[in-house]
This record gives structure tokens, sequence and C-alpha cells, in this order.
């Protein structure tokens, strides 16, 4: 028996709900706990994991019980080690339950995506051919998931139970991590049972990135102990031979209950019956033992159409006629052997379909049909569907259990399959790609090698699509051995693609091999392989070896025959632009992004497609230039794209670029959001250095968010999984850097940055190094060396100068000013220019850090009226973009020069009616006139009258010194919100 059937059979078979629940009281609360929250708006996910038959689907079960009394919507579905290629099958059952519970009135005319998501989730044969819906990008498909839970759940919630993750297609994984990334507009219970030995790695890790909306629970499931087990036997045995029961079962409810089962007086519990799963199966199998050929033949082709089945094709796949095959059926339902499933949609359009009455008993059908009988039924389970007008993507899996090796006919219908769902659900569609490889010529010539050529074409591109870029590259590899040596314009395109491909997978050396390999095949002067010139450019820049990347786009140049394609020289302006930035030479960068730009910028999405490897080439070099929101702006229209085409392995390189421009325009939630992305496509094509870098930038804008106590635990995973001395590791150690300054760990500080700006290395990044010259000079101050901390000033200055960028010139300010602390006028000066830099190159939240120092130098100097609109600008900037790290500073700040000033005549309190202290009180709250005109019933103009005679009456200025002249009253006198 497999382990997945033997727990399902505990819970979904007719004795599955006969014995009490015990053990697991702790469990239950926890449950009972989650349903609660739900009806109260709070969404929660209860991950149970645990060996076969502990009792994971019995507590889903109770957890329905629980949910269904509250008056949540329950919704369930499973997985199942037999339908592994069906897309989305854990969601089949809620899908199908979602239609089921909207009226026509409610759902109305479906959209392409909602159509599209049904139509996939179908029994095959259920219905008539496809339309073509499966072309919908799986994204697109996901977003119609969270609209109709949202429109099934409305305010009442959802429990959504999915059991047997373990055994889910990468479709519902997709659309699991999707679910904890976005959650619906709905309150949901999301609660999953799986098995952590046999998960995959992706489907564990997506629990750990359940967003906060989202309150997690984890329940591990263990063995029952002595007296649990002694409860479930009851006084049914005596004490002695419950403890043999007890011992043999192990503590497994499961096999407890199939021992009191098959022994109900004991016997033989205490000989060392061991094997449970196998007495289990035999006591299913002997329930089938008893049928007529008929019966079985039609249970046999019940288990071949899958689980739910349609019976309407049981006849034609069991070779019986029509009528025969429906008595038989009367009888198998009788012996509960099948069961009836609830309609999975609109009333019209869907069939009453029929289930096993759990998993395991197909599994002993299936394997126990002859091998021959086996593969004619799924022959005339094509037969059936191909009959009814079914489409390819319904027929490929019995064409790939039943097809002989060159049956083009059967590679033809695999393939039109794997081209309708290669959008839709691409692990789906490689497997079709796979099937029909193994049928067509392994040594084709002519025409079946142009067939297989294209085959395996598809199949690297819809591996790339899924993210498995090994297989990607190796059905190129193999795709490059099927095109005749003389034919350079289909070689090119191909080599050209896995360089492409060995670079996103860390491989430089290997990408630069394989061109080299394929340029020395062809004359020196010939242009049609100047895209192989140009992949070799971009290789020598990443490495570094800016000269050499620079030959190679000038021999592009000089041999492409005029007028040269725009392609190509926004290809060539990117690459340059790119390299500039790297080495800092920050003149040529503007122009060469400047041209790249203006290029990329009329291309449409279809030419877009085709180049986005160079639209982030510039989109680095956009941020590394301090071209943020240019950078947001071709970075937010290429992830589309990207996703649009299916051109998932550029996705990391993309969103890191976005996460950065967003962090730089101060958009810190799309910053994070991003960054999250990145680290899940990273996980895709297992790059840890790109998941490092991902985890960097969500450490920098959760820093500038909530703190540095947040984003240590980020930080310090991305150094660890960065490689060493690479550039994405020195930009790691950098934000580690800043996190342990703020952690008040200065000599911490101070080793990061020395490891990254040491001038032994050759890969840096020299648009950024005043930056990171300004934290050590920071960190080097607030240990107390003077000296030191001098010195990394003028090197600040000196890489600012080196590179004439306002930003960098922004932290050479901040470097001079934090050493000037003898004299408080000049450093207030500093901090001021300081701000004036970072404004200009638009990174709005160092300004926001450069106002907050400005106004605490002010303070140090006495101007203490300066101080105020100084830091109250820091607040309203950190307000602006969720800055709550520097809104607390800023406040701080704001009390300290409050406690500085002098005391005014009378309190606010003496000095100002009630009305005046109302209004007051909200300025300080951060509300606007019309705001506060809004809450108070009065007119806009009354409240600035109002404030008018407030700033008088307590010789105040600005909103800012209103705070803080509040801010003095004792707490006694304050009014509440």
């Amino acid at each position: 028996m497999s382990e997945q059937s033997a727990h399902q059979a505990h819970a979904t078979a007719h004795r599955a709900r006969s014995g009490p629940l015990v053990g697991r009281e702790g469990e239950m609360a926890v449950l009972r706990s989650a349903v609660r929250a739900c009806a109260d708006g709070r969404s929660t996910v209860v991950e149970i994991t645990g060996d076969p038959g502990l009792g994971k689907t019995r507590l889903l079960s109770e957890l329905g019980d629980l949910a269904e009394t509250e008056g949540l919507t329950v919704l369930s579905g499973r997985a199942s080690e037999f339908e592994q290629q069906r897309s989305f099958g854990v969601f089949a059952g809620p899908v199908r339950s979602c239609f089921g519970r909207l009226t026509e009135s409610r759902h109305g005319p479906l959209d392409e995506e909602t159509a599209a998501l049904l139509e996939l989730v179908q029994p095959r044969g259920s219905g008539p051919g496809r339309h073509g819906f499966a072309q919908v990008d799986r994204s697109r498909l996901h977003h119609a998931l969270g609209r109709l839970l949202a429109a099934v759940g409305q305010d009442r919630g959802i429990l959504l139970c999915l059991d047997d993750l373990h055994w889910a297609d990468e479709g519902s994984l997709e659309l699991l991590h999707y679910l904890l990334r976005q959650p619906p507009g709905t309150p949901l219970l999301l609660a999953c049972g799986l098995r952590p030995r046999q998960a995959a790695a992706r489907l564990r890790a997506s629990f750990r990135y359940a967003v906060a909306d989202y309150r997690v629970e984890r329940l591990p499931l263990s063995v029952l102990d002595r007296q649990a087990c002694r409860s479930l036997l009851g006084t049914t045995y005596p004490p002695a031979r419950r403890d043999r029961l007890c011992k043999v079962s192990g503590g497994n409810p499961l096999y407890l209950e199939v021992l009191t089962e098959l022994t109900p007086d004991g016997d033989g519990a205490a000989d060392g019956q061991t094997d449970l799963p196998d007495t289990l199966r035999a006591a299913l199998a002997r329930e089938i033992a008893s049928l007529t050929g008929n019966e079985l033949s039609t249970l046999r082709a019940a288990a071949v159409l899958g689980d739910p089945f349609d019976p309407m094709l049981l006849g034609q796949v069991a070779g019986l006629g029509h009528g025969p095959a429906l008595e038989a059926l009367d009888v198998l339902a009788g012996m509960d052997l099948v069961r009836s499933c609830g309609p999975g949609g609109p009333r019209h359009e869907i069939r009453q379909l029929l289930q096993f009455r759990h998993p395991l008993l197909r599994e002993i059908v299936s394997r126990e049909t002859p091998p021959g009988w086996f593969l004619g039924a799924n022959a005339r389970a094509d037969e059936a569907l191909r009959g009814s007008g079914a489409s390819a993507v319904e027929r490929a899996p019995f064409v790939a259990r039943s097809a002989q090796p060159g049956d083009h006919e059967a590679v033809r219908v695999l393939t039109e399959a794997a081209a309708l769902t290669t959008r839709s659900a691409p692990a789906t569609a490689a497997a079709w790609l796979r099937a029909a490889l193994r049928l067509s010529p392994q040594n084709p010539s002519g025409e079946a090698a142009r067939q297989r050529l294209e085959m395996l074409l598809g199949l690297a591109r819809t591996c790339g699509t899924t993210g498995d870029l090994a297989s990607c590259r190796d059905a190129l590899s193999q795709a490059l051995d099927l095109v005749p040596a003389d034919r350079l314009d289909q070689r090119i395109p191909v080599v050209a693609l896995r360089s492409v491909i060995e670079r996103i997978l860390g491989s430089p050396k290997a990408a630069k091999r394989a061109l080299k390999d394929e340029l020395a095949r062809w004359p020196k002067t010939e242009a049609k392989v100047n895209p192989l010139r140009l992949q070799l450019a971009t290789v020598g820049m990443a490495q570094g070896n800016f000269e050499e990347a620079a030959g190679h786009l000038d021999t592009v140049l000089a041999l492409t025959p005029p007028p040269v394609d725009s392609g190509i020289l926004t290809s060539v302006a990117a690459c340059r632009a790119l390299g500039a930035a790297y080495s800092g030479r920050t003149g040529p960068m503007a122009a060469y992004v400047s041209e790249a730009a203006s290029a990329i910028d009329v291309m449409d999405d279809e030419e877009l497609a085709t180049s986005l490897d160079e639209v982030g080439q510039l989109g680095w070099a956009e941020v590394l230039a301090e071209r943020h929101a240019d950078a947001v702006r071709h970075m937010t229209r290429a992830v589309h794209v990207a996703r649009r085409t299916g051109q998932s392995y550029m996705m990391p390189y993309l969103l890191l670029c976005q996460s950065y421009a967003q962090q730089g325009t101060g958009d810190l939630a799309g910053a994070i959001a991003s960054a999250a992305d990145a680290e899940e496509t990273a996980h895709l094509i297992d790059r840890p250095d790109l998941i490092g870098y991902a985890l960097t930038l969500r450490a920098a804008a959760s820093a500038l968010r909530d703190g540095p106590a947040a984003a240590a635990d980020a930080a310090e995973r991305a150094l660890r999984a960065a490689k060493h001395h690479g550039r994405l590791w020195e930009l790691s150690a950098a934000v580690l850097a800043s996190v342990r300054l703020d952690q008040g760990r200065p000599g911490d500080c101070v080793e990061l940055i020395r490891t990254i700006t040491g001038i032994d290395r050759s890969e840096t990044t020299h648009t950024l190094r005043a930056m990171w010259f300004c934290t050590a000079a920071q960190a080097e101050m607030a240990r107390g060396d003077t000296e030191a901390a001098t010195v990394r000033a003028r090197q600040a200055a000196e890489a600012a100068a080196a590179v004439a960028l306002p930003g960098q010139s922004g932290y050479a300010a901040l470097a001079m000013a934090c050493v000037r602390g003898d004299d408080a006028g000049a450093a207030a000066e500093l901090c001021a220019d300081a701000a004036e830099f970072f404004a200009t190159g638009g990174l709005v939240l160092a300004e926001g850090r450069a106002r907050l120092l400005h106004g605490r130098a002010l303070v140090a100097a006495g101007r203490l009226e300066e101080a105020v609109a100084a830091v109250g600008r820091a607040k309203q900037i950190a307000d602006a973009h969720g800055a709550g790290r520097l809104s607390t500073l800023a406040v701080n700040a704001q009390r300290q020069i409050g406690a500085r000033r002098p005391r005014l005549a009378g309190h606010a309190h003496d000095v100002l009616s009630e009305q005046e202290l109302r209004i007051s009180q909200l300025v300080s709250r951060g509300l606007s006139n019309r705001d506060i005109a809004s809450m108070l019933f009065l007119s806009a103009k009354t409240v600035e009258a109002h404030l008018t005679r407030i700033f008088r009456k307590l010789d105040v200025s600005s909103r800012s010194a209103l705070i803080s002249a509040l801010a003095e009253r004792p707490a006694d006198q304050r009014m509440a919100g």
C-alpha cells in the first residue's frame, strides 16, 4: 500500500469517523482557535505534518466540521499519486465547488482567466473540447483563483483544506505559493496536510514565505502514547491484549484501527504482526475479489479514467456496451466501491461525476490490472475522447500511456497538448514533450530530424519557464547536435540562448567556452555571429574584463554593415552602460544609458521580449547612475513581458533590479515585495547568490521600515548565501554593515566595510564606494576613532568626486559632517548640502535621513527653530514612504528639541481654547486641514483661521514647531486623541 493511501483510508472510508479522536487535544485547541479567528476576519495557515496514518486527514475532517458550525465556506482538495501530471490537481475540487456554490446570476459570463481555470481542473472527458483557454498565462490563472475565493467567501470567510500536498503537481504548488503571498479578499483559513519527508523543498519553503496577513500554526503529529491508545481501544479487550495491540501498532491510530477490525479478537496482534500496510491492502483486495468479469472491467476502466471520472465513458474504456457498464456500475456503487461526488460547476455544464471510496482502492485496482489490458484501456479511452471532440490536452495522458515508439499521431497529439499548456501549465507541457521525444526516432534524419529539433527547442523553452534551467541547458545541447553544421542561422540562436542560461546558472566560464567554441567554427569577419560576440561582451563585462568586453563590442559595430540595426545598437549601448557603471566612468555611462533607454522605450512588447537581457543591463546601469525612477519604469515593463512570454529564467535578474530601484524612490513596500518575488524565482533556478541578494534587498528595505532588529537575520543569511568577493557579496556586506551600525555594533560595521573597500579588489562597484566609506566614517566616529573616521571621510570625498553623482556626493558630505562634531554649524551646513544632493538624485529616504542629521546638528548649534523645520521635513518624508524607523527617530528628535526650547509663558492648555486644543491635537497626529475640517464638521477656511491664532498664541511658525510645543505640556494636560 502507498503511504498516501494508508492515511487517506483512515478518514475517507466509511469507518474513518466511527472511532473517537483521542490524543489530539492540543491540536484541536489550535484548530478551534483558527476557526474562531477566521470567523472574526483574521486569516491563518495551518500546516499539519506527520507520517502516514497519524491522523492528518482526520484532523482536516474535524476542522471542516468546526468550520461549518461557525458558518465558514468549506472547500477541500487533495493531491493524488496517480495524477501528478494533471494541472492544478489539488485545486480541482475547490475550484469546481466554488462554481457549484455560485449561482448563474452571481458569476454571470466568465472572464477568460476564470473560464480557463475551470476548464483546466475539469475531469477529462466531462465536457466538450477545450476552447484554447489553456494558453492563458499561469499568473493570470492565479489571480482568477483569488477572485473566485473572494466571491465565494464574501464576509463569511473560507476554510480551504488541501491534503496530501507532498503529491502536488507544479501548478498546484505555484497556486499555493500565490495564496500565501497574495491572500484573497476574504478571511481565509488555509489548512494543509503533508508528509514533510516526501515534500519538495519548494513546498516546505512556501510556508516560510507566508505574508504577515496570515498567522502561521504548525502541527507536527507524533504517535499516540500508551494512554491514548488504550482510550481509543476502549474496554473491548482485557488490559494485556490492549497493551499488545498498542505495541504492535506503534501508536499509529490507523494501524491500531486496522488491527482491531481485522483481528477483532486480538489474535495475531501478539505474534509480531507488523506489516500492517500489506494487511490493510489485503483486506481491501478481498472486497474486490468477489467482483464478476463485467464489474471488475468497469472498476478497472474507472481507475484508468482517473478520480473523479465520467461514468458515460466507462462502457467504451472497459470494452463493454454502455448498458452492461451501467449495470456493473450499480453493483459497484451498492458495494460502496464508488461514490457520487457533487457537481463542480454550473449545473447545465457539468455531468454527475463519480469517485472511488478512497484512493487506496484505486491503487489496488490499478496495480493488479494486467499490463496488456491497461494499455488497451488507455487506447480505448483516447479513442472515446477523440470521438467526443476532446482536445489534445485531455487526450495526452492516455496517449502517453498507450502509444508505442514510432506512432506519429501520438507524437502530434502530445506536441499539440504541450503547445496548448506551455503558458498555463509549463511543467505539464514539459512532461508531454518528453513523452513525445520518447516516441519519436532517436537518430532521425530529414523531416523527422526537423520535428525532433522543434520538440527539443520547445522543451528548452518550457523548462526555462518552469525554472528548470539545467534541463533547459541539456535540451539546448541536444538540439544543437541536430542542427546541420552549415546552418549558421539555426545554430546562432541556440548557442546564444544556451550562453544566457549558463550565465544565469552562475557558470560564466561555461558560457564563455561555448561561445568561443562556436565562434571558432566561422570566419572572423562573419557578421552573422555578432549575437555571440554580444554575449561574450556581456560575460566579460560581468567578470570585470571591461577592455575585453569593449573589444567584442567594437568588433560587432565594425562588422555590422550600415545601416546598423537598432537592436544591435541597443545591445551595445546597454552593455557599455553597465560596464561604465561598474567601473565608475559616469560620463560615458550617462550617454550610453540615454542611448539604450531611448531605443528600448520605442520597442513594442514583442520586440522587448527578445531584448530582456539588454533591458536588465540598462536597469542596473540606471540604478547605479541614480536614475531610479527610470529603472522602475523599465523593470516594471520588463517583468510584465517576461511573465507574459514565459521567460521565467530572466525574472530574478529583473526583480532584483526592480527592488533596488523601488527602494531608491522610497517605495519600501514595493521593494520588499519585489525582493520576495526575486527570492522565490531564484529558488526555482537554484541560485544561492541571487537568493542572498534578494535577502539583502529585503533587509535593506526592512531596516528603513522596521529598524535594524527586523533586518539583521535576513542580512546575515544574505551574506552567507552570496559568493565571496563577487559584486552581490559586496553589496550584501555593505547592507549588513549598515545594519550593524544601527544596532550599535560599529566595530563589526568597520570590519565589513574593510572587506569590500580594499585596494586589491578588482571586482567592485565604483559608483557605490562613497556610500560605503560614509558608513565606515560614521562607524569609526561611533567607536571614538576620529582619525580613522577622517581618513574614511576623505576617501568618501575622493570616491564621490571620481563619479560625480549627486547621491554619492551626498554621502561624501555626510561623511565629512560626522567628523566635524567640534563645529556644529559646519556640520549642519554639510548635512544640508547632503540633503540637497540626495534630493537632486531622487534618493528620497537618504534625503530624509540627511534632514534628520541636519536637524540634530542645528540643535547642537542652538538653532532650534531651523532644527524644527529640518526634523519636521524628515518626519514628513518618513511618514509618506512608510519608513517607520526614520519616523521614530524624527519623533525622538522633536521631543529633544521641545525639551531644549525656552518654556512658554503659559502652557498650551492655559492659552488655547478647547476647540484650538482639539485642532492642535489633530495636527500633531499628522492630519491635514481638510481632514480636520471633515472630522470637526468645519470648513477648511475655519480650520486655517484657527491655526493662525494658535501659531500666534504659542509663538510658533510651523506645524512641526506646534507639535514640539504640545510635547512640552505635562501628560495630564494633553487631550486624548
